[in-house]
């Protein structure tokens, strides 16, 4: 009998041991589902995290704790509903679990129902008083919206005195420090958290997170590497690198990084993959800035800042016709609005493929927009001129010397040309005045200012007995007196001069004057043939009649 006994105690012995074991295999299985769960999280892969959850509690339906964070993944994937069958379900199968009071309680916070969470949390702590984890747990809860920063807080230090060296802690007290604006004490933290738990990659991440805030490039720049060295698929720290070198204006590093998070996430933001393609854009990467457009433009949802942006890169592109398509679609979009640049660009893509009087439709709507683009004021006038439309080169010259801070010479001149095309020369005048005002040094005023008054007077080509008044003489005099100092640059101006008072002596019959002139024109010009014709005819004396015959 004694023999059956303690068979039967070793027996219970080895019984014990088993179901130890089984429950450490468990546990340790449990474990491993989590940890998987997280890193799956910090992949940004939220929804894969969800599965692997359900899946464990599938696999191990007693374990209590599982629907927690089940729970909790589903909420990051804006589940509430989801979340709280989870929490509900821990509750069920294990009242004495804290965490899924706290899921509970998270709830109804979120629900704005504070005294019904407080209730939850009461028996949370109630069940879990020295668990760091449950108190934690709360104040991530709390966490959630700034009006309870103060009930984290607490949670918090209480948390910090049970276990000063738990990173966890100190990160959520970075959160904390952060939602009071306290950056100091918030870097302090996660700086603590870092050093407590070097392998942790989330606390370098909310470092890079912090500094982003005040735009420090180069800190933001270190603790978002360190982040990435220490998990490499390490999703939103890609994320935030792609935008933090999109601010240095990186293009390559910026889509390099924001790739990388895209190829990791399952829950990319709505405008991801513009920003993406607007990185390769940034990048002058064209080719693959058009697949990325391509692929939006097909969305029926399409925004107008992406018809935008994919005009002009297949523009860069150098793919014209389609630009233009895209521009026009633009431009239809009921949330476009229309600025002058739109425009603006609009005419440089009809321009370069040659379609010039369009060009100028885009132009003008630019600048009823806006007034004062000096370029595409230029360009206007320049059109209208080689279409030799004179009364809108007028308009468009006098809308660009208004508009003009400092008067222009260049306005005022092709204003006067524009006037004399149309014969308003008295207006022409007023416009080359203001050109000899704006540059008495040089010719150019005094010639065309010249040319008007020549317009103005009679025309002894067209009538020998037309009235002299010789207006033109005292601009070209002026212009003789600015040329001759620099004869080899205002050569042609001084011959036109040189003409002009030559004819002027000649008809008055001041022989020797006009002599003068017509040499100065032969100094500059030897072979002209019109000043040796000119010198001929003065230097032959008339003929003397031949005696008749008787």
């Amino acid at each position: 009998m004694k023999r059956v006994i303690v068979l039967m105690q070793q027996l219970c012995k080895v019984g014990i041991a088993t179901a130890f074991c089984l429950t450490f295999t468990i546990v340790v299985a449990q474990d491993a589902e989590l940890k998987t769960a997280h890193q799956q999280i910090n992949k940004d892969k939220k929804k894969l995290a969800v599965e692997t959850l359900k899946k464990a509690v599938s696999t191990y339906p007693d374990a209590a704790n599982l629907y927690y964070y089940l729970g909790k993944a589903q909420l990051l994937n804006g589940d509430r509903a989801g979340a709280k069958a989870s929490f509900d379900k821990g509750v069920a199968i294990d009242h004495k679990v804290a965490l899924n009071f706290v899921g509970q309680g998270y709830i109804l916070l979120l629900e704005k129902n504070v005294a019904g969470a407080k209730e939850k949390f009461d028996e949370a702590i109630h069940l879990g008083k020295k668990d760091v984890t449950t108190l934690n747990a709360i104040a991530e809860a709390y966490l959630s919206d700034k009006a309870y920063q103060k009930d984290a807080m607490a949670l918090l230090q209480r948390s910090k005195s049970l276990k000063p060296e738990n990173a966890e802690t100190q990160i959520l007290l970075g959160d904390a420090f952060l939602l009071e604006n306290n950056g100091g004490s918030c870097a302090s933290a996660y700086e603590n958290a870092c050093y407590m738990d070097p392998s942790n990659p989330i606390p370098w991440y909310k470092l890079g997170e912090l500094f982003m805030r005040s735009k420090n490039v180069p800190v933001v720049e270190e603790k978002l590497l360190k982040t990435i060295s220490i998990e490499p698929d390490y999703a939103l720290a890609h994320r935030e690198l792609g935008e933090m070198y999109y601010l240095k204006k990186d293009g390559a590093n910026a889509v390099k990084h924001y790739k990388k998070y895209l190829d990791l996430t399952d829950s990319p933001a709505k405008d991801d993959r513009f920003k993406l393609a607007f990185f390769y854009f940034m990048a002058k990467e064209y080719d693959n800035a058009n697949k990325e457009f391509e692929s939006l433009r097909k969305k029926p949802d399409v925004s107008s800042t992406t018809l935008k942006f994919a005009a002009q890169s297949q523009l860069k592109s150098g793919n014209l016709a389609e630009s233009e398509k895209i521009f026009e679609e633009y431009l239809k979009h009921p949330d476009t609005k229309v600025d002058a640049d739109d425009y603006a660009n609009l005419g440089e893509l009809r321009q370069q493929q040659g379609k010039d009087s369009l060009a100028a439709v885009a132009y003008e709507k630019s600048i009823s927009l806006d007034r004062s683009q000096n370029e595409i004021l230029q360009l206007l006038i320049k059109h209208y001129f080689e279409q030799k439309n004179y009364n809108n080169a007028e308009r468009v010259c006098r809308i660009s010397i208004k508009e003009r801070k400092t008067p222009s010479t260049n306005d005022y001149f092709n204003l006067g040309r524009s006037l004399i095309a149309q014969k308003k020369y008295n207006q022409a005048d007023s416009a080359f005045a203001k050109v000899i005002e704006l540059q008495p040094k040089i010719t150019l005023g005094y010639l065309w200012a010249a040319r008007a008054k020549t317009a103005q007077d009679g025309d002894l080509r067209e009538d020998p007995n037309a009235k002299m008044e010789w207006l033109a003489k005292p601009y070209y005099e002026e212009l003789i007196k600015v040329g001759e100092p620099n004869k080899d640059k205002y050569k042609s101006d001084l011959i036109t001069a040189y003409q002009y008072m030559a004819g002027y002596h000649l008809f008055k019959q001041e022989n020797q004057q006009g002599k003068e002139f017509l040499n100065k024109i032969l100094e500059l010009d030897p072979e002209n043939a019109d000043a040796k014709q000119a010198l001929k005819e003065i230097n032959t004396p008339p003929q003397s009649q031949k005696p008749r015959r008787k």
